[in-house]
């Protein structure tokens, strides 16, 4: 067992009229494996569990991710802030999951396990995609959460 601390920090003086935001919040996870290192590929690297796919689409267990935008296209070219952005989904991409993630943006979230209420076809994993016309390239990690 190994423990990964997260913080998040959001600070602001011109956010809202005459109101600084300044709010940090900080929290202890106990992970286990399976996890990964800091990995990077590209929303079309067909490693692993195929196209795109960052975990498996049944998965059992329930994970903390990791996943930025590194703004570099697959080719090796800057991203166009606007247009270059990516999609997480679940891993057989039918919807259920939108995280919508732009050049330099990054994205720390607990994704839930597979729970088999649709007969054992479970939309559940994670997969990455293209949501402009470019591959980018992201860094992503995971962690398995301990029970």
């Amino acid at each position: 067992m190994a423990t990964l601390t997260p913080t998040l920090t959001l600070t602001s003086t011109d956010a809202f009229a005459g109101q600084a935001i300044n709010l940090s919040v900080t929290d202890s996870l106990s992970i286990t494996a399976p996890y990964t290192d800091i990995s990077k590929m590209a929303t079309n690297d067909n490693i692993g569990n195929g196209a795109g796919i960052i975990i498996a689409d049944e998965i059992t267990d329930d994970y903390y991710v990791y996943v930025k935008n590194t703004g570099v296209r697959s080719d090796g070219t800057d991203a166009n802030a606007t247009n270059d952005f990516i999609l997480l989904d679940n891993a057989d991409a039918d919807g259920a999951l939108k995280i919508k993630i732009f050049p330099g943006e990054f994205a720390f979230f607990g994704l839930a396990k597979s729970d088999g209420t649709d007969g054992g076809t479970e939309p559940g994993g994670l997969k990455v995609v293209k949501g402009g016309s470019n591959e980018i390239f992201i860094e992503y990690a995971y962690f398995k959460k301990t029970a």
